[in-house]
């Protein structure tokens, strides 16, 4: 906005704006003739000392105009560009100068492909964002080589999406989407180049796939997992076989280590059930080397000591 309140008409998608019309200095012109015809006619000098100073401050104005920091402007002369403005407080000359201001920011445009096909024919709908830039040194390009520079790259962003998206499968559209946003910035980069504007990011934010197509997907992912998961327990059977297979070994070419695992075997179990009689046939007794009664005797005492040693260890750790 001007210090002269300069009247200002938007252009382009709201994203530039045309100052300084002169009508500043019509009014002021038309403030002083009034003040002076009224003085003329009246005699009375409070008209002259109130519109006659408004009339001065409005044509002065009216050679000014204030830039801001985020914008850049060029000036129109006749209708033939003169130069490139910063930010700032400049001069121009009303009515013949015309004064684009064009916002040099970051700005974010959604764009999006409905209904695609991609390579293997799977119907999806992409939505994506597009970050770009005026160039600061090019502004006056952004306004005179193209009449609507945001509708221009969101027109080149659909198209270039809906090409990329149409020569890759959608397997790659889900898993290289990378690859894709860096193409498709490419491909953009090089059309804008031309208007003054630099593309600084393209994201693929959604891929939007039939109901019953995704269910279908989800139904295919589910018995791949389940797939996984038995061919996981299966190996994992095979692996307990084998280990079985060589304590087997280890055990037919070792008998004392057999009864060695026999009687830890019998000893966990008395130690998990304490307080319950448990009946142990002879013939165990006797695969293990306790046919003798004595020994078996001994054997059990020993069992039962062990027992009692480790219930006090327990209650001496809790207390």
């Amino acid at each position: 906005m001007s210090v002269s309140k300069n009247v200002n008409v938007l252009l382009a998608d709201d994203k530039v704006t045309r100052k300084g019309s002169g009508i500043q200095l019509i009014f002021g012109i038309m403030l002083i003739i009034i003040s002076i015809w009224v003085q003329l006619i009246t005699s009375m000098g409070i008209f002259l000392n109130i519109l006659l100073p408004i009339g001065i401050i409005l044509i002065a104005s009216s050679f000014l105009i204030v830039i801001n920091q985020y914008d850049r402007a060029i000036v129109l002369r006749l209708g033939v560009y003169k130069k490139q403005v910063r930010p700032g407080i400049h001069t121009r000359i009303p009515l013949i100068d015309n004064v684009l201001v064009i916002d040099i920011r970051e700005k974010v445009r959604e764009f999006n492909a409905e209904r695609m096909l991609t390579k293997d024919n799977v119907p999806v709908t992409i939505d994506a964002i597009l970050r770009y830039k005026i160039l600061e040194e090019r502004a006056n390009d952004a306004l005179l080589n193209v009449e609507n520079f945001n509708e221009m790259i969101k027109q080149v962003s659909q198209t270039t999406l809906r090409n990329n998206i149409g020569s890759s499968l959608f397997q790659e559209i889900l898993s290289k989407r990378e690859e894709i946003n860096h193409a498709i910035k490419s491909i953009i980069s090089k059309e804008s180049y031309n208007w003054g504007i630099m593309v600084t990011g393209v994201e693929i934010r959604q891929v939007i796939i039939p109901q019953e197509l995704e269910s279908a997907m989800s139904m295919q992912a589910q018995a791949e997992r389940e797939k996984q998961a038995r061919v996981t327990y299966g190996e994992s059977e095979i692996q307990v076989a084998q280990k079985f297979l060589d304590a087997s070994r280890i055990y037919s070419n070792n008998p004392v280590a057999y009864a060695l695992r026999q009687s830890n075997m019998l000893y966990e179990t008395m130690k998990i059930h304490e307080n319950t009689i448990i009946m142990i046939p002879s013939e165990s007794l006797n695969s293990m080397g306790f046919g003798n009664l004595g020994a078996t005797v001994a054997y059990l005492q020993n069992l039962k000591t062990g027992l009692e040693d480790t219930a006090k260890r327990d209650t001496k750790d809790l207390g």
